[in-house]
């Protein structure tokens, strides 16, 4: 161990660490390490992070499984998933960190392990860039490690492993190194930190999740101007507009990194259920679901108030996270926005906090509505509840300030039993019960019984505030007082912190048993796995307006590579949705001329009933999941692609109504939007001849068909196949390009010249190709900007050191 005397600067913060350790960063390391590893460690047995209710498991699994299998069967990343809703691109449509460095634990690891250790690595990453970030502010190594074991488990980002969100965990982690970057380029003009400026704004975009890395963009930019204009060590004169203008350009490359996702995922939009029009009042009330209500805040420092999991009595009526901070971080954080040597960086801070907090409040705040009318994108977004990240993480730096305020004796004692005292006065609330009748008071009436229930949760957890209170309370007045010094201050700090957070957060380590058996084969899938593709399963949707529940939850079969008719994404195409019915409605899923056009061949149902023209294969009998199934395969296989006789153009809101109407002859005439690039001949009294030529799938697989078309016919034919069709579909017909078009409104269509005999069907993704090339050239670049610096000892410019 040693001490240092403190080191002069340019900045009113004066720097005495006071005490830090021989090795302080790799110490703070083993320290976030530990964290992380206490509440992972079943991952070494093999479990699930986030049992059978996360999105991992509902979804997360099936797609990084087959994103995995089909990389290492074939060197290459998928473009095409048809498992899901009829199909959809595999990266335009966005199917989690496909491109994401996480992506390369699942080539060489089980793909459920390396899922959870994603998880557990970026709660370490997450302390350790905030360390990072904080040391660059000058505060001490205490400070620092304090702040960052804070922001590693502070509840917003800890509570993401249950419902599975690690889109959102992954820029949470980021946000810290994203601001540490900007620091070294804009303040100190640094040429690396550009580049790693860029690389982080990269990899934030391929987490993938849009959403939150909008949010940290609008913070980072924030706090540039904040470095630029209000930070006393900031560029001045000439070298203010070189380093605004190289950070933006920065940013650029860093969109550029993350090209290869965002082209097609850009290229796609349009098509997907996202674009689908809504009411003013509907996208007003999508936009504003899963926001944070004000009474929640009380759960910042007390999670059982509105309940934990099941017993969630609040607004949303569903949540597995929370925005737990501590009740011992909230008194450091306290304590350092009363640091008056920090001033403008807690104002600066504190701005984006508020900002964020208001944001987070969605429709409970008027200040909402400016934002979701003035910014791009918000309309088609939801769940403003997410942004409380950026809440936690300025409380976390606060933290940091109060700690090392508090170890410099530089908090009266006084101070902290003012501060304990009012946090533990709102314990004896909740031991008293005054708590559970505010509930009562703020509850919807429908949840009324979660309250109740939540009772002895919220007596517990009061008592154990109180507990902590106490305890931290008595630890921070030690040191206070100076009758407990470093380096045995830091470690009891430390420790109280850890402590309280840990027993919340252990709350939502929840696991479950190893992939390969939640995952397993029942007698329903294994029979449909003997069947060679492509066909395809109709389950119930997990919403539906008949009320009648899945057999399979999620995107189970997709697992199994099992074509289902639904499935769970969020993302899916457009035209299929409203050809089924509308999203989470599907209110036409039973008509049986789409079951036809889809080529549904087999059927699963809870219970035992008769189906027309389909018969039982097997069932009722357990499923993996849970549930009870039967099997039915209909009389007679459908046919994947057919060959049509005749076809029709109409405007687009004609289609669906057509294609849906029980006399439409599905057999004898396809219809296509009149934009279409086609003029069939009109049909004028009585319908076109069906054809006499027939199509037959002769190889199918992700993203790629061959037709062989038996007989032959005089006339222009149109191939119809039971895929949803997409721009990026590419067909040869005799090896000649041939047209893809949209065909009863959602599939796959190719005109056929007289005498056609082989249709080739390919997903040839050219947003992808270009996306790939600008990766490429951008990740280069950056590199540059991160090794030149090393290999160069005078800079170009003085203004980039």
């Amino acid at each position: 161990m040693r001490n240092r005397e403190p080191v002069a600067t340019n900045t009113p913060v004066a720097t005495d660490p006071l005490f830090e350790p021989r090795y302080p960063a790799l110490i703070a390391t083993a320290v976030y390490i530990l964290a992380s590893a206490v509440l992972s460690w079943p991952l070494a047995q093999g479990k699930f992070l986030g049992g059978t209710v996360s999105d991992q498991y509902s979804a997360g699994y099936a797609f990084r499984l087959f994103g995995a299998e089909m990389f290492k069967s074939t060197g290459h990343i998928p473009l095409w998933n048809p498992y899901l809703f009829g199909g959809m691109p595999f990266v335009g449509a966005m199917h989690g960190d496909i491109f994401y460095p996480t992506a390369w634990l699942r080539w060489i690891m089980p793909v459920g392990t390396a899922m959870g250790l994603g998880f557990a690595i970026h709660l370490v990453l997450a302390g350790v860039f905030m360390y990072v970030f904080l040391r660059a502010l000058r505060v001490s190594w205490a400070g620092a490690f304090v702040g960052g074991l804070a922001y590693e488990l502070t509840g917003i980002l800890a509570s993401l492993v249950h419902p599975g969100h690690d889109g959102k965990l992954f820029v949470s982690a980021l946000t810290p190194l994203l601001f540490f970057a900007l620091l070294r380029a804009v303040r100190d003009g640094r040429m690396w930190a550009y580049g790693l400026v860029s690389l982080t704004v990269g990899l934030c975009l391929l987490s993938p999740h849009p959403q939150m890395s909008y949010y940290a963009f609008f913070a980072a930019g924030i706090w540039t101007l904040y470095l630029l204009f209000g930070d006393p060590e900031g560029s001045r004169g000439a070298g203010r507009p070189v380093r605004m203008a190289c950070a933006a350009g920065a940013v650029l490359l860093g969109v550029a990194i993350a090209a290869i996702q965002l082209l097609p995922f850009l290229h796609y939009m349009p098509y997907s259920a996202r674009a689908a029009a809504m009411t003013p009042e509907a996208a007003w009330q999508y936009a504003t679901g899963y926001a944070l209500p004000i009474e929640e805040l009380v759960t910042t420092v007390l999670p059982q108030f509105n309940g934990i999991g099941e017993l969630y009595w609040g607004q949303n009526f569903f949540k597995l996270h929370t925005e737990y901070l501590g009740a011992l971080v909230v008194i450091l954080a306290i304590f350092g926005i009363a640091d008056r040597n920090r001033r403008r960086t807690v104002w600066a801070l504190g701005g984006i906090a508020v900002f964020f907090l208001l944001i987070a409040f969605g429709a409970h705040s008027p200040f909402y509505r400016i934002w979701y009318e003035v910014m791009p994108g918000m309309k088609k977004v939801r769940a403003p509840g997410m942004a409380f990240f950026l809440v936690a993480m300025p409380v976390a730096v606060f933290a940091a300030f109060g700690a090392d305020r508090l170890i410099r004796r530089e908090v009266r004692p006084s101070r902290v039993l003012m501060a304990a005292g009012a946090f533990a006065l709102l314990a004896l609330l909740g031991i008293a019960g005054v708590l559970q009748s505010l509930a009562a008071g703020l509850a919807d009436p429908r949840m009324l019984g979660q309250v109740a229930a939540n009772d002895p949760a919220l007596t517990g957890g009061s008592l154990v505030l109180l507990l902590f209170v106490l305890a931290g309370g008595a630890v921070f007045w030690a040191v206070a007082a100076g009758k407990l010094q470093a380096p045995g201050a830091v470690a009891a700090i430390a420790l109280v912190v850890g402590l309280e957070l840990w027993m919340v957060d252990r709350q939502f380590f929840v696991f479950g048993p190893p992939a390969p058996q939640l995952f397993a084969d029942d007698a329903i899938t294994a029979r449909l796995r003997q069947e060679k593709p492509p066909y395809r399963v109709f389950d119930f949707p997990q919403q539906n307006d008949r009320g009648v529940p899945p057999v399979y939850h999620g995107s189970f079969l997709m697992a199994k590579q099992i074509q289902a008719t639904f499935g769970y994404h969020g993302n899916e195409g457009r035209f299929y949705d409203e050809l089924w019915g509308g999203k989470n409605q599907y209110s036409n899923m039973v008509l049986g001329n789409l079951w036809d056009l889809w080529a549904v061949r087999f059927l699963v149902l809870p219970d035992t009933q008769a189906v027309p023209n389909f018969h039982r294969v097997l069932g009722p009998v357990p499923t993996i999941q849970g549930t009870t199934g039967t099997l039915y395969e209909r009389d007679s296989v459908p046919s994947y692609a057919r060959v049509i006789g005749g076809a029709a153009k109409l405007p687009e809101d004609q289609i669906v109504p057509t294609v849906l109407d029980g006399r439409f002859p599905a057999d004898r005439v396809v219809v296509y939007p009149d934009s279409a690039s086609v003029a069939p001949p009109p049909i004028s009294g009585a319908l076109p001849a069906a054809a006499t030529a027939t199509a037959r799938v002769t190889s199918w697989a992700p993203g790629q068909m061959r037709i062989a078309i038996d007989g032959t016919d005089a006339r222009t034919t149109y191939l119809l196949v039971s895929e949803n069709w997409d721009t990026e579909w590419r067909a040869t017909v005799d090896g000649k390009p041939a047209t893809t078009l949209r065909g009863d409104y959602a599939l796959i269509s190719v005109p056929l010249p007289p005498g056609a005999r082989q249709v080739a069907l390919d997903f040839v993704s050219r947003s992808y190709t270009t996306g790939r090339i600008i990766s490429i050239i951008a990740l280069l670049a950056t590199a540059a900007l991160l090794l030149v610096p090393l290999v160069r000892r005078r800079p170009a410019h003085p203004d980039l050191a």
